[in-house]
């Protein structure tokens, strides 16, 4: 018997209030983020071993590192604790203490060699299948832990449809597809997007999908460029959320943007923006620079690129914590405007140095 939307809507909400204390004091005691500041790249976390491996640059001598951030599962508790000093010339061990009072032990080895940091899984080759309601939808990553990209395949699931971002292959490696589809309910178009950070694991916004995810990854380098290869197709007819059509055609965003999350502020300290609605239908190599500091009225992406609501411009020199890097089908999906069939392929981001 099919499960009406309404019910499925009430089965996901009540989901979403269960508390973890219904069923008892959580054994939960996992980390699930760990960053040195300055280190090469995400650190590798393995749950299964209980180890976590970090690089640094080669020109690090000094091994008395502080960690600045450390996840746990909720409930949970740590020791040593983010801000505390520690020599990682030789293995340290964490020990995390779940509500229920057991414990796992991680040891944590830092290794010199990652002089030019990249994104995890920047050539999407990794995916994995993820259980949404009565569907299951691929998802760019090796699991849902430790994967740094997000996209809005959860909530296409969740409106009875398939997702709009997936795997392909091309000679025997994958890349990411993303196409912009009619909305499965309430709005016209759901454009297909790819980004650092987390899609909501509550019941999504239809009205507001920018609320639906949280940008961004820990990262600490100082990238001068950052390249990908993509093709792209718009659709044949731009329009507005009323349907109604646009004086201009359909174009596909990428953007990378460096930023320091201190003190809860979001400071921009580096943008690198690609914004265009030409028909590449081969496979084309982008190297976009990364402009550190605020944007002139000469710089290309002047107009489309400043701050939202919630970031200010930094001088460029901040020390930089986290990284946010985008790509949809649709500029203006946040806007339920745009083509259905757009349609951008990407693959191989790099940064420069």
């Amino acid at each position: 018997m099919r499960l009406g939307i309404k019910s499925l809507l009430v089965l996901v909400l009540l989901s979403g209030c269960v508390s973890e204390d219904y069923f008892g004091k959580s054994d939960r005691s996992e980390i699930k983020e760990f960053v040195i500041p300055g280190q090469s790249g995400v650190s590798n976390i393995d749950s299964d071993q209980l180890t976590i491996d970090v690089t640094v640059p080669e020109n690090v001598i000094d091994l008395t590192l502080t960690p600045s951030v450390i996840t746990l599962s909720n409930f949970a508790s740590v020791s040593p604790m983010a801000g505390e000093e520690q020599d990682f010339n030789n293995p340290v061990e964490y020990v995390v203490t779940a509500e229920d009072g057991s414990e796992s032990i991680y040891t944590v080895l830092v290794k010199r060699g990652g002089a030019q940091a990249q994104l995890d899984n920047s050539s999407f080759e990794d995916w994995y299948t993820e259980s949404v309601g009565f569907s299951q939808v691929e998802q760019p990553g090796k699991d849902k832990n430790t994967t740094i990209w997000g996209t809005a395949n959860r909530g296409l699931a969740l409106g009875g449809s398939p997702g709009n971002t997936s795997r392909q292959d091309l000679n025997g490696t994958n890349y990411a597809r993303m196409e912009s589809v009619a909305a499965p309910a309430l709005v016209r178009i759901a454009a297909a997007t790819i980004f650092t950070g987390k899609f909501t694991d509550g019941f999504p916004s239809v009205t507001d999908p920018r609320s639906n995810i949280t940008l961004g990854t820990p990262f600490t380098s100082r990238p001068l460029s950052v390249s990908f290869t993509y093709t792209y197709q718009p659709g044949a007819s731009n329009e507005d959320s009323n349907g109604q059509p646009l004086p201009y055609g359909d174009q596909c965003d990428i953007y990378f943007l460096l930023e320091n999350r201190a003190d809860g502020q979001v400071k921009r300290v580096g943008t690198a923006w690609f914004r265009s609605g030409e028909s590449v239908a081969t496979w084309s190599p982008q190297v976009i620079p990364i402009k550190y500091g605020p944007l002139e009225a000469s710089d290309p992406w002047f107009e489309y690129a400043q701050p939202r609501d919630d970031e200010i411009w930094g001088d460029g020199s901040e020390p930089i914590t986290h990284v946010t890097f985008l790509a949809t089908s649709s500029f203006e999906g946040d806007f339920f405007k745009g083509a259905i069939g757009s349609t951008l392929e990407l693959d191989e981001i790099e940064l420069g140095y």
